[in-house]
């Protein structure tokens, strides 16, 4: 009996020790994301087309914090992206969307164009190893992202389509570098690889995030 309330108080005194080094912190964000897709031209199957997609992504983040070296990260932005290309060129760059299938695309006529507006919902779980030096903040983080896709598509000679897709989980890793300007607020700049092809490392999208955080 005596054992067990040694054990209590130890545990007891560890949680609290804890919670008194813990911190929580909201930090609003921008980033930009980035896709690349590489298509084989029909005509010369030589030649490639190369396309690259970049989203603007804003949204909130709220991190609790462990004796200033270990976090744990709840986020979620939305980016909208609004593009207009041919039948012929139109592709998925995750691969995850049939246009002709799912988005209802007529091919008669390649050479058309399809305008497709897409919004992104991103909620992201991730933890971080945050060591400091003097006012810098080393981050490498990894995670995961639940992402919900909707897509709208305008094509001359057919009905309006959207589409929801998702969500789907995939992980994400990354790394940053912080400067703080006081004991409780500070900027980060990170850079994410967001693994839409996992279990495969490669091909990943791109994307930069700049924060500034505010500790509560």
């Amino acid at each position: 009996m005596k054992h067990k309330l040694l054990f209590l108080i130890a545990a007891l005194a560890f949680i609290c020790s804890s919670a008194a080094q813990a911190g929580i912190t909201v930090s609003p964000y921008v980033s930009i994301k980035s896709t690349k897709s590489v298509k084989p031209q029909k005509k010369d199957k030589t030649k490639e087309t190369e396309t690259v997609k970049q989203r603007q992504e804003a949204g909130i983040r709220g991190s609790v914090s462990f004796w200033r070296l270990f976090s744990l990260t709840a986020g979620v932005g939305q980016s909208k992206l609004t593009t207009t290309q041919k039948v012929m060129d139109a592709k998925d760059e995750y691969g995850e969307i049939d246009y002709e299938k799912d988005l209802n695309m007529s091919t008669e006529n390649p050479e058309q164009e399809l305008k497709i507006t897409e919004t992104q919902r991103n909620a992201k779980l991730t933890v971080a190893i945050d060591p400091g030096f003097w006012i810098f903040i080393l981050r490498a983080k990894a995670g995961v992202t639940a992402q919900q896709r909707i897509l709208e598509t305008e094509q001359e000679g057919t009905e309006p389509t959207m589409l929801t897709f998702g969500p789907t989980y995939k992980p994400h890793s990354g790394f940053g570098l912080g400067v703080r300007f006081s004991r409780s607020m500070y900027a980060m700049a990170e850079y994410t690889f967001n693994h839409y092809k996992f279990p495969e490392i490669e091909p990943f999208e791109r994307e930069a995030t700049l924060s500034f955080s505010i500790s509560l």
